[in-house]
């Protein structure tokens, strides 16, 4: 069967896009060449009942932000693109943030598009930027991982909690690599992640949900487009609309809608597009858009956060020494 931590403070983007600015104009502005394309276009293999075959394990691993620095184009060059991953990783906390005998993010690098380097997941608005209305910016204007408080589980983002999934809808991406497997069957396409993930299962027989049951990756209806398999969520619970990201936390209402695009479109890249309408927090719809990789080791492994684990209530009680230390005038 076919897999983190950043520092997300809110001015996360506007704190590296001084120095990726000044990485541009160390740079040659030199574009390169699209990646040599074929004659003819390439068609994805088919399933022994003929729809397009999209199985396997599909890495993706990136230093691109959802949300675009400023004063940087959508796509930058080669020898630009390596300069900006590099200030993203020292810039974002995850120099600091690694065991010095463990490689644990590999070489730095921007995500890649068909053959183009990419600033950000965000492709429209044009700026790359989240188009959060007056509660959207309330409500992500802190830091993700820092959560809310200590004084309850619940204060606590869900991926410290072992309960959110990057893989969840939209899919989200990392510094490390993410792995995704993707299994079909005539009625159903499931989806798992080697993190944090339940089982996700794309209903392709258009099999409903009561509106009562919602959850935080909600209820995925799928069919075909041509080759492009096109997936529209809804029925997310709301409860915790923050996620996850490259930069400024994500907010997905219980009224969103996600619909996610998956085209193969070779032998091992798979492109993926998606479309936020959530009324609540945005507005207006907004898209992204990056490639998974193909992983030929075809191979996902258990991932060992749950919701059980013991750094929950180690982190509850560190807090609590905290305040009593405070209390007690106590300073080393």
């Amino acid at each position: 069967m076919t897999a983190l931590l950043i520092n997300t403070r809110p001015d996360y983007t506007r704190t590296v896009s001084t120095a990726l600015a000044l990485c541009a104009l160390l740079s040659l502005a030199v574009s390169l060449p699209l990646a040599a394309r074929p004659d003819e276009p390439y068609q994805a293999p088919r399933t022994e009942y003929g729809e397009p075959d999209l199985q396997g394990v599909w890495g993706v691993r990136f230093n691109s932000l959802l949300e675009r620095p400023e004063g940087l184009p959508l796509v930058v060059p080669a020898e630009q693109a390596a300069g900006i991953a590099q200030v993203v990783y020292e810039r974002g906390g995850l120099a600091g943030n690694t065991d010095p005998d463990i490689d644990n993010f590999g070489d730095q690098r921007l995500a890649r598009v068909n053959g183009e380097y990419r600033t950000s997941v965000i492709v429209y608005p044009e700026d790359g930027r989240l188009p959060y209305n007056e509660r959207g910016l309330r409500e992500s204007a802190y830091g993700y991982f820092n959560g809310i408080g200590f004084d309850h589980p619940k204060q606590r983002p869900g991926v410290e909690r072992c309960i959110e999934a990057w893989a969840a809808p939209p899919i989200r991406a990392f510094s490390y690599q993410l792995y995704n497997g993707i299994v079909q069957t005539p009625g159903k396409i499931a989806i798992v992640s080697e993190e944090n993930a339940p089982l996700r299962v794309i209903h392709m027989d258009g099999q409903s949900r009561p509106d009562a049951i919602r959850t935080m990756e909600g209820h995925s209806i799928g069919h075909w487009e041509g080759d492009t398999l096109v997936v529209e969520t809804t029925h997310y619970d709301g409860s915790t609309p923050a996620r996850a990201t490259m930069g400024r936390p994500m907010l997905i209402s219980s009224e969103a809608r996600v619909t996610e695009r998956f085209t193969r479109i070779s032998e091992s890249e798979l492109l993926y597009r998606y479309t936020v309408e959530d009324p609540v927090y945005y507005t207006e719809p907004w898209r992204g858009e990056f490639s998974m990789l193909r992983d030929p080791r075809n191979h996902i492994y258990e991932y060992s956060c749950h919701e059980g684990n013991y750094s929950m209530t180690g982190a509850l009680r560190g807090e609590r020494v905290v305040e009593l230390r405070a209390e007690f005038g106590l300073t080393d």
